[in-house]
């Protein structure tokens, strides 16, 4: 069945997760074990692709990146098939230089890999896509192959997918995350926060990193065009975000990071090796690069852990009588109050709380405050209630926010 809050995940993503709830409990860090999974597969798999295409220390470059990605570290630890989809992603391509090295992974393997890890993690298909299209190249026998995986995809297709891109919530929801073809001005801008928010997910936070892990991005495309093929991923799914049926936001291109990281990591190798002999040159090389791989702010989290979400907290706000759940926090809150209220707490700010004689109070939650069109909503909520003579105090949390009201009392006159 379509899940709730018109969401989506692979089926058989839902099903693995499901299996382990019911053995191991519905505990929360159960629900987390296939996006673990996900992460601890794509540090193998890419210290597999980096010790077959990079040389000396620079196969450890990728690797750093991967440890350092504050969206990875996000997605590694939630009840979300993102961590998965990276995971899976670099196992395909691992295993596409070993089968293409060792043969050690035949037509038949192939055959039900690529029709099955799709039910598991949908941006696989681009990975496949990929794989097939080199292997295609050398054996005709492949598109036996190739045509297993597309009945399986579009028996996929036919059971899951199509509702969900049918979803005008979830089309309206990514239409800032799609690639735009008009050629005006509104296109180009969108175009260049595209871009931004890749290289911002590719490479960190900080501007030199993004600058610094484009220009390896390109030196490796120049020093290395044999490798380009790592970046085909990517080049199919903005072309096919080009056709609106696939939204670029940061969690759905995770599977894009092993390619891309290993390219960059190939540019700064064959940059490095090129300016060797000028001591000045080649140190700044080095030291550029050691300031992409803290640019997801890794070194300032040995003093500040990482915080993502008060979803917990923010849902003891909805046990009062006069509560409005912004949609934003409808999912969370519905999660923790109603489909798994075992995991609710009371926080001392909940115990606090009580009724005051002569006045009527109300509670408004707002979630991911990251969003611009979420915070408006929040403040021009507060303001209204101010306007009105209510008292207003606002309560923020991780990404979240709680308006606490407390209005006169209406009399009865009319």
């Amino acid at each position: 069945m379509p899940l709730d809050h018109e969401q989506y995940a692979p089926p058989l993503y839902l099903v693995f997760t499901k299996l382990l709830g019911e053995l191991l409990g519905y505990r929360e860090w159960v629900l987390r074990i296939p996006a673990l999974i996900g992460g601890m597969t794509a540090v193998v798999s890419i210290w597999y692709i980096s010790k077959k295409m990079l040389d000396e220390y620079w196969d450890l470059l990728p690797l750093v990146l991967l440890f350092g990605n504050p969206f990875v570290l996000r997605y590694v630890t939630e009840l979300k098939p993102y961590g998965l989809d990276l995971g899976l992603a670099a196992l395909l391509i691992a295993l596409h230089l070993r089968g293409a090295r060792h043969r050690t992974v035949g037509l038949g393997s192939w055959a039900a890999i690529g029709s099955l890890v799709p039910w598991f993690s949908l941006p696989s298909v681009f990975v496949l896509a990929t794989v097939g299209l080199r292997e295609l190249r050398y054996d005709r026998r492949w598109l036996l192959v190739i045509t297993g995986w597309l009945a399986s995809f579009a028996l996929l297709y036919v059971l899951v997918l199509r509702p969900s891109i049918g979803s005008n919530y979830l089309n309206d929801f990514h239409q800032d995350y799609f690639l735009p073809l008009r050629p005006d001005t509104a296109s180009l801008a969108q175009v260049g926060r595209i871009v931004s928010r890749l290289l911002r997910l590719c490479f960190g936070l900080t501007l030199v990193a993004q600058v610094w892990g484009a220009l390896l991005l390109l030196a490796g495309g120049l020093l290395a065009p044999r490798k380009l093929w790592l970046l085909l991923p990517l080049g199919i799914v903005v072309a096919v975000s080009g056709m609106q049926l696939y939204s670029l936001i940061d969690r759905l291109i995770l599977f894009v990071l092993p390619g891309v990281w290993v390219v960059a990591a190939l540019g700064a190798q064959n940059l490095a090796a090129y300016v060797r002999r000028s001591r000045p040159a080649y140190a700044v090389v080095i030291v550029l690069t050691l300031l992409l791989a803290g640019g997801g702010n890794i070194y300032y989290r040995y003093w500040q852990p990482e915080h993502t979400s008060d979803g917990r907290e923010l849902a003891t706000y909805a046990e009062g009588p006069h509560t409005y759940i912004d949609e934003s926090a409808v999912p969370v809150v519905d999660y923790y109050t109603r489909i798994h209220p075992a995991t609710r707490y009371t926080t001392a700010a909940a115990r606090a709380r009580t009724p005051h004689t002569g006045q009527s109070n109300y509670t408004l939650l707002f979630d991911v405050m990251t969003e611009q069109t979420i915070r408006v909503r929040a403040e021009n909520a507060a303001e209204a209630a101010a306007a009105r003579g209510c008292e207003v105090k606002e309560v923020d949390l991780f990404r979240a926010r709680v308006v606490e009201l407390r209005c006169p009392v209406r009399n009865s006159d009319p």
